[in-house]
């Protein structure tokens, strides 16, 4: 069986660790799982074709660093932005 959070309780999670953790430190944390669930689904990943559709905010910012992780290990990368303008920016640059 399989079970899911609330919306808040998702966010009062992620608060409390954020307030110990250091800046940045839980979205590394949750691009690194991404990256690594995604390795686990291709057969290789260098010389793989990856496609990211980006929504905005720390989600999308989980994405591009997971996208950016799976690159540095010489997979194909593209993202679609659903929001261009209100795309992370940090996710974005990496």
């Amino acid at each position: 069986m399989r079970t899911g959070y609330s919306v808040e309780k998702v966010r009062a999670a992620e608060r409390e660790l954020m307030a110990r953790l250091p800046d940045g430190a839980l979205m590394a944390r949750a691009a690194a799982g991404l990256a690594a669930a995604c390795a686990g689904l291709l057969d290789r990943v260098y010389g793989a074709r990856v496609a990211l559709i980006v929504g905005s905010g720390d989600n999308g910012g989980d994405a591009l660093y997971a996208g950016a992780r799976l690159a540095r290990r010489g997979a194909g990368v593209s993202a679609v932005l659903l929001a261009p303008e209100r795309t992370h920016p940090g996710g974005l640059a990496a």
